[in-house]
């Protein structure tokens, strides 16, 4: 079976460890965009070994907008976007085989699981994610959010969960933890949706951010990888608010 009417769309950079496995994944699609934004490891050559693969080099210019301009380089007016780290699974290419090519105010709902060190996580907020990742790109895109980007739904979307998954191994090693605070929190103070708090209320978002992930959403129930990401989201909402803070600062 091959997949022709819809093309998975990913943007990477540096995820030599993570997109051979989602590549491999969607091996019976007849094309995939790869949108490489300044890899220096063994990303390129790795999407280079596929055949279906279509390999475009570019600037970062947020999530959101990134994901829209890799979208516009698809063959096909349905997109299945998909981050490096993803993995489809087999459920949910049974079903995009029947999907209904034709009625394109519809999109597609998967249910993402969420893989930490090994282990499926279900607690942190990380349990019950369901994403829209298929869509018409003539009906639909993603906002122009630099972060937490999302597809807009609008009053004539047609929702569809489908039955299927995504597998997410969002974190293999704890360093990612580090590396992803300072992605996000970098991203976030460069944009112009930033907003200044007092230091004192910094730190009391990032006591409250650790105390909703291990305690209210229950991070405490998955040992030792809970406690981590209860630590990664404090630590991503401190450095989030503390770079705005600082630039403001050292500008007077």
């Amino acid at each position: 079976m091959l997949l022709e009417s819809v093309t998975p769309v990913i943007i990477s950079k540096n995820s030599e460890n993570t997109i051979k496995r989602c590549l491999e994944s969607l091996k019976n699609f007849k094309h995939i965009i790869v949108y490489d934004n300044g890899s220096n490891d063994g990303t390129i050559s790795i999407c280079r070994s596929f055949d279906n693969v279509i390999l475009v080099e570019g600037d970062f210019f947020g999530f959101g907008p990134t994901k829209n301009l890799a979208a516009d380089k698809a063959p096909t007016d349905w997109v299945l976007s998909l981050d490096s780290d993803e993995e489809l699974h087999q459920s949910t290419l049974d079903e995009l085989s029947t999907w209904h090519l034709n009625e394109v105010t519809s999109v597609g709902l998967i249910l993402r699981e969420n893989w930490f060190c090994g282990k499926k996580i279900t607690t942190n907020g990380w349990g019950n994610d369901f994403i829209v990742r298929l869509y018409n790109k003539k009906s639909h895109k993603f906002t122009d959010s630099q972060v937490h980007e999302k597809v807009e739904i609008n009053k004539n979307t047609k929702t569809i969960k489908l039955k299927g998954k995504l597998i997410h191994n969002a974190i293999f090693d704890i360093k990612q933890t580090l590396d992803k605070a300072q992605l996000y929190s970098e991203i976030y103070a460069s944009s112009d949706k930033k907003v200044k708090y007092s230091f004192f209320f910094i730190v009391l978002k990032t006591f409250f951010a650790f105390f909703r992930s291990y305690l209210l959403k229950l991070g405490i129930l998955s040992g030792w990888r809970g406690f981590v990401i209860s630590f990664g989201d404090a630590i991503g909402v401190f450095f989030k608010y503390a770079k705005v803070y600082q630039r403001s600062e050292v500008k007077k």
